[in-house]
């Protein structure tokens, strides 16, 4: 499998968001976690975020949709995603989160200042659940400045439901902010 690898900005930074194993409840999800780790072995980054998230007992995902997951049942980041970006040797920063974008919450300022120090305009995101915290950080993203895109072979959602996912690449992709729409340079990444 080829995927693209957009080389808008000088200096790219890949997302990895919420790719929790605990939460992955599809063949589907684990198929793209699969894609992801080859992904992140195949290609180069000047910095990486990875995230995870939990939605506690006082967070507006309980308040508004009476949904909540903490932090234990959600489980940690996975473990070879963890070890494969360690390997690089790159900036790494890690954030928790119990809001949907990245950029958000109590560790939005770090996100900030950490893309600021690392001298990165291009993002690349990852992970799960494409039609709520990926496309939120991707939203967030572009309106902070930088080359903003999704890699569609990386994104997924944790059930895997095609329709959710598909509406969500809609959207993306008619904003050109993904590896498949963007209407600049690219290689590709065997993987």
């Amino acid at each position: 499998m080829k995927i693209r690898f957009p080389t808008t900005g000088a200096k790219r930074a890949l997302l990895i968001i919420d790719v929790q194993t605990a939460t992955l409840s599809s063949g589907g999800a684990h198929e793209v976690l699969d894609t992801l780790r080859r992904y992140i072995d195949r290609s180069t980054y000047d910095a990486y975020i990875i995230a995870v998230f939990s939605a506690p007992e006082n967070s507006m995902f309980v308040r508004q949709m009476r949904w909540s997951l903490s932090a234990e049942a959600a489980g940690p980041a996975d473990a070879r995603i963890e070890q494969a970006v360690a390997a690089r040797g790159k900036p790494v920063l890690h954030i928790t989160k119990t809001v949907r974008s990245i950029f958000k919450g109590t560790q939005g300022e770090d996100v900030a200042g950490f893309l600021a120090e690392n001298a990165i305009d291009e993002v690349h995101l990852a992970g799960f659940d494409i039609n709520d915290c990926v496309l939120a950080t991707a939203y967030d993203a572009l309106d902070q400045d930088f080359f903003t895109y999704a890699i569609e072979e990386c994104c997924g959602r944790t059930d895997s439901n095609a329709l959710v996912i598909d509406a969500a690449l809609t959207v993306l992709r008619k904003q050109s902010m993904t590896n498949q729409s963007t209407r600049h340079e690219w290689i590709d990444v065997d993987v």
